[in-house]
């Protein structure tokens, strides 16, 4: 499995607003082959955004598309990871 962690700093306002607005993205994300799942972690000044994937190529599918300018308003993968701090894991389920 394949986990990208997106953590966005900011103030309180501005996450909920981020927050409402992956609420009504989200659901884009099914349409790729190897999505497997979606969360947001929120604690006092941060966002963390994390996407399951089942690999590597499958999520990279995902900032090649035009549903990820879309979503980030037109920008490309390498605009939109400016103002965030983007992790890539593999990972395993060892109890589900």
């Amino acid at each position: 499995m394949f986990i990208v962690v997106n953590t966005i700093m900011a103030a309180e306002p501005a996450l909920a607003v981020m927050v409402e607005a992956f609420r009504k993205t989200a659901p884009d994300l099914r349409q790729f082959e190897g999505f497997l799942g979606f969360e947001i972690w929120k604690e006092e000044g941060s966002l963390h955004a994390i996407s399951r994937w089942s690999s590597r190529e499958a999520f990279m599918a995902y900032p090649r598309s035009e549903v990820f300018q879309k979503h980030h308003k037109g920008m490309t993968a390498e605009q939109a990871v400016e103002g965030a701090q983007i992790k890539m894991y593999e990972g395993e389920v060892l109890l589900g």
